[in-house]
């Protein structure tokens, strides 16, 4: 059975032959990094202080030692990538020092700012890492897991909140760009189905964490930002068209991948190539498909 996730239709849709390599030919290695640790890491501590929040108290939740958490995530993190590598390491001492500084000022703003993010009152916490296992075509499965999931008792309506770590935040044309709006609706799209709550009763919104504020601004910058796609049914239902084309084009009624070309896509200025593995490790060219 094919296990398909949000990742690997973003892969695909930037370059087909990465997408391959790394999932049919199977000679992708970690590729965990600095960025990647320390986005997890955050992940599970910003979680943790909800789920104590309301499951317990505000109280108890502000009483946890978060900076520690958090340097713990970061080390359990670091290990798991490094058991991963057959070499080297995801990232070195300073880098490691840098994040976990820019980590303890995003976490002592959350703590101080919290209430413009979440509260108690009318709102309930539904999970957290709540996992989507939809049966989207014989022989494949979409797998996805939601950061966190929170009920407006007012409205009864879901909110889909989905955490992103980020260097300076995301700017205009980030916010625009159609495959980061994409995961969101996706998920939208699959929770209402497996829960059986209507599109309309869904809203959904990612909060950014940047770990770097510009230090010329002229009013001040949050370290935590939201960001509300347009995710009306039109939105979402062309979300979901466009990533069951991947499906279609890809696998074949067993569940098996297609015998089709997967070309190579460098993208613009090889932006396509800048992290990717098989670049970097001359198993790819970067040279454009004809």
């Amino acid at each position: 059975m094919a296990k398909v996730s949000f990742s690997q239709y973003s892969m695909w849709s930037s370059c087909p032959q990465q997408y391959k390599l790394n999932y049919i030919d199977k000679l992708g290695e970690s590729s965990g990094n600095i960025h990647t640790l320390f986005g997890s890491a955050m992940h599970e501590t910003i979680q943790h202080y909800l789920s104590v929040m309301y499951g317990v108290s505000k109280k108890q939740a502000d009483e946890i030692e978060l900076d520690s958490l958090l340097l713990d995530r970061m080390k359990e993190n670091f290990t798991k990538e490094k058991e991963a590598l057959s070499e080297g390491a995801p990232c070195t001492q300073l880098e490691l020092e840098e994040f976990y500084g820019d980590g303890r000022r995003i976490l002592s703003w959350f703590k101080k700012y919290c209430s413009k993010f979440y509260s108690k009152s009318g709102y309930e916490l539904v999970g957290i890492e709540i996992p989507l296992n939809a049966n989207i075509k014989p022989g494949v499965h979409f797998i996805g897991y939601i950061d966190i999931v929170l009920r407006d008792l007012a409205e009864n309506s879901i909110i889909i909140v989905d955490l992103k770590t980020s260097t300076m935040g995301w700017n205009q044309y980030q916010k625009a760009d159609k495959m980061k709006n994409s995961q969101i609706l996706l998920y939208k799209k699959y929770y209402s189905e497996l829960f059986n709550v209507p599109l309309t009763k869904i809203k959904v919104e990612y909060q950014i964490m940047r770990r770097k504020l510009p230090e010329d601004s002229a009013f001040p910058i949050p370290y935590i930002s939201k960001h509300v796609p347009p995710s009306g049914s039109p939105s979402v239902n062309k979300v979901y068209d466009e990533f069951m084309e991947f499906i279609n084009t890809v696998f074949d009624d067993g569940g098996g991948f297609k015998d089709i070309e997967f070309p190579k896509v460098p993208g613009q200025n090889k932006k396509n190539c800048k992290w990717c593995e098989f670049m970097s490790r001359g198993i790819c060219d970067g040279k454009a498909s004809k």
